[in-house]
C-alpha cells in the first residue's frame, strides 16, 4: 500500500509540472471589442478572444469577479470565439481578460481590454482657445465643463490616431467643475474631431454623453529661419542676376552708341 501510494505521489509530481510546461507553451490570446470599446448605452458590442486552435473553451473574465464572466466555444476556425452584449448597460462596464483551455492546460490571460458605456449623464461642453484653426507649433487648450461635479474629464481625438487625455475637474463654489487640456506645438497630427467626457472616480468606465464636437485644423509652417550657407547662396545669386542685368544693359547701350555712330558717319558721308 505504501509501495503504490508512493509510486502514486511519483506521477503526481511528474505530471503536474508537465501539465504546467504544456500550458506554458500556448499562445496569449488577444481581445477586442467590435465595433469598439467605448460604446453608448443600449447598443450592442461583441467582444472577441483569440486563442489557439487546440482551444476547447474561451472565457471571459471580468475584473472582481470570482468566476469568469462567460464561457464559449470556439467558432468553426477553433482559434476565437465571441460574446455578444445586445444591449449596453453600466453592468456591461469594466476590464475584461480572455483566456482559453485545452487538453494541455488553461492558456494566460490576456492583456487588459477595457469596456466602457458612454451616455450615463447629461453631456459636457468643450471649447478651444485661440482657435481650431491654427498653424503648427501653436499652443492651445481645450477646455471641457460641466454643471455635474465629475471627478474626472476626458479628452479624446476621433480618427485613425485615436489620442486621449485624462485630467482631475476642477471646481469652486457655484462654478461647473472643469478641466483644461493643454497641447504644445501641435502638428498636423492633431487634425481631426475632438469630444470630452465626465465620469466619476468610482466608475471610470461609465461616461457621460459625449461634448460637442470641435474639428481642429493645423495648417503647416515654413521654417523662415535659414542656414549661413543658404543665406550665402540666396546672396550670391542676387548679385550674379544684378550682374547679368546689368552686362545686358551696357551690351545694348554698346550697341546703340555704335549703330548711331555709324547713321551719323553714314550721313556725312553722303554730304561729301
Amino acid at each position: 500500500m505504501i509501495a503504490m501510494l508512493t509510486v502514486l505521489l511519483y506521477l503526481g509530481l511528474i505530471l503536474e509540472p508537465r501539465t504546467a510546461v504544456q500550458a506554458g507553451h500556448l499562445p496569449k490570446p488577444i481581445i477586442w471589442a467590435e465595433p469598439g470599446s467605448v460604446i453608448a448605452a443600449y447598443t450592442s458590442v461583441i467582444t472577441w478572444c483569440q486563442g489557439s486552435w487546440e482551444a476547447q473553451y474561451y472565457h471571459l473574465y471580468k475584473e472582481k469577479s470570482v468566476n469568469p464572466w462567460d464561457t464559449q466555444v470556439p467558432l468553426e476556425t477553433r482559434n476565437k470565439a465571441k460574446f455578444n452584449i445586445p444591449s449596453m448597460t453600466t453592468s456591461y462596464a469594466g476590464i475584461y481578460k480572455c483566456y482559453y483551455e485545452s487538453a494541455a492546460g488553461f492558456s494566460e490571460h490576456s492583456d487588459a481590454m477595457e469596456l466602457v458605456m458612454t451616455g450615463a449623464y447629461e453631456n459636457p461642453s468643450l471649447s478651444v482657445y485661440p482657435s481650431s484653426n491654427v498653424t503648427s507649433g501653436v499652443s492651445i487648450s481645450f477646455s471641457c465643463s460641466s454643471s455635474i461635479v465629475f471627478g474626472r474629464f476626458i479628452l479624446i481625438q476621433e480618427g485613425k490616431h485615436g489620442l486621449s487625455w485624462t485630467l482631475d475637474s476642477q471646481h469652486q463654489a457655484n462654478q461647473p467643475s472643469y478641466a483644461t487640456f493643454v497641447l504644445d506645438a501641435v502638428t498636423p497630427n492633431h487634425n481631426g474631431t475632438f469630444r470630452c467626457y465626465g465620469y466619476f472616480r468610482n466608475e471610470p468606465q461609465v461616461w457621460s454623453k459625449p461634448s460637442n464636437s470641435l474639428d481642429l485644423m493645423i495648417s503647416e509652417t515654413k521654417d523662415q529661419s535659414s542656414t549661413p550657407t543658404e543665406d550665402g547662396l540666396e546672396t550670391y545669386q542676387k548679385i550674379l542676376i544684378g550682374v547679368l542685368v546689368s552686362f545686358l544693359l551696357l551690351f545694348f547701350l554698346l550697341l546703340f552708341l555704335i549703330l548711331i555712330g555709324y547713321q551719323y558717319g553714314h550721313k556725312k558721308k553722303a554730304r561729301l
